[in-house]
């Protein structure tokens, strides 16, 4: 394409004089052009907000057009009036390409760090160092899928970590608190914590927490209905949505359970080393017993480990587990399990023994599976 067949197509499509054909030509001759812009594209605005986006773009090639030609009067070469009207096109046209492609992008399997803002970047399990960074500085890194803040964060920024079905993922927060995340848990936490604040943080699924000690700066969870205060210790908790009753099962240390506002050792259930607390979502009291703990914090090993649990409640945690979908026609949700699978069980493994144990017949079909 020369410049004046250059020039006369992107005059066409001002005017609205093209055709489908002369668009398509000048669109594959702006993309082979390769022009070197980016977009930070926001997953969360809603479609009035993208198509104010593409809207503006589009005016700003008219405006861009409109001073070109007002330049153009004071003699310059149509070479050069071709080139900038071409730039702003192929400029506009790679961003509304990139924004639309955006939107066929799906992040629901993708282990995803939400930044505030609406920004956010996807975290891989490599051990290949994934900076994270924030105005041009590094507060994190990603490896071997553990994601690292660092003890001098300069920003206190609200972060929030999704980790999807089939995947699990840890973070160390900057105040050295460790923390393991199962299948379609989200968790939010702050980057940095002043001396004056709690150090608060939010559980939606499953968590193993670690907590750095430090009994100057109490450490809280939010769970769905209820909180955790904690001094230095280690429990798991497990608060899916989907949940009818909440589990939090203490290693070692103590910890103090409470609904209320804030917390006194007089209107919180206080938990011991070695016992587990049951949250009833209805009633919304908490109900405790001693118990083995292993079988809990299992899965921070890739074990598969049930105990007294009903099939139905098994069959989710293969759903999150290994991101499949199980349509259950055996009757057995209510039936009671225990099992050990051993460490990292493939799912046909894990099938097959309960084929046998249950004397059921089962199909997999790519990630959905029929027991019948």
């Amino acid at each position: 394409m020369t410049k004046r067949q250059l020039l006369e197509l992107v005059e066409k499509y001002d005017n609205g004089k093209c055709s489908p054909q002369e668009e398509a030509q000048l669109i594959a001759y702006c993309e082979r052009a390769q022009v070197k812009q980016t977009l930070k594209i926001n997953s969360t605005l809603g479609e009035s907000e993208k198509n104010k986006l593409r809207v503006s773009l589009l005016k700003r090639i008219d405006k861009s057009i409109d001073k070109v030609e007002s330049e153009n009067r004071f003699g310059w070469p149509k070479w050069r009036y071709a080139a900038a009207v071409f730039l702003v096109f192929a400029t506009a046209v790679f961003l509304v390409r990139q924004y639309s492609q955006s939107k066929l992008v799906d992040f629901s399997n993708q282990i995803t760090l939400e930044m505030g803002e609406g920004n956010f970047i996807v975290l891989g399990n490599s051990d290949e160092k994934q900076l994270v960074e924030v105005n041009g500085v590094q507060i994190a890194y990603a490896e071997d899928g553990v994601l690292v803040y660092e003890s001098n964060s300069l920003q206190a920024q609200t972060h929030q970590l999704k980790v999807p079905y089939g995947k699990t993922f840890q973070v160390k927060l900057s105040e050295g608190t460790q923390v393991q995340l199962n299948a379609g848990t989200s968790f939010s936490y702050q980057t940095s914590y002043l001396p004056s604040q709690n150090r608060s943080v939010s559980v939606n699924g499953e968590a193993f927490l670690e907590v750095s000690k430090n009994p100057d700066q109490p450490f809280v969870v939010q769970a769905n209905d209820f909180k955790i205060r904690v001094l230095g210790t280690a429990f798991n908790i497990n608060t899916y949505e989907e949940n009818e009753i909440d589990e939090v099962v203490l290693v070692e240390g103590e910890v103090g359970l409470y609904t209320e506002t804030s917390f006194s050792r007089d209107n919180s259930t206080i938990l011991k080393p070695g016992f587990k607390a049951t949250f009833n979502k209805d009633s919304l009291l908490f109900s405790t017993e001693p118990t083995v703990t292993a079988p809990y914090t299992a899965w921070t090993n890739g074990e598969l480990i049930i105990r007294n649990m009903a099939f139905s409640g098994l069959l989710k945690i293969l759903e999150r587990r290994f991101n499949v979908k199980i349509d259950n026609n055996a009757e057995l949700n209510g039936e009671l399990i225990s099992a050990n699978f051993g460490q990292n069980p493939s799912l046909e493994q894990v099938m097959n023994d309960l084929a046998v144990l249950y004397e059921i017949s089962f199909e997999i079909n790519e990630n959905q599976i029929t027991i019948q």
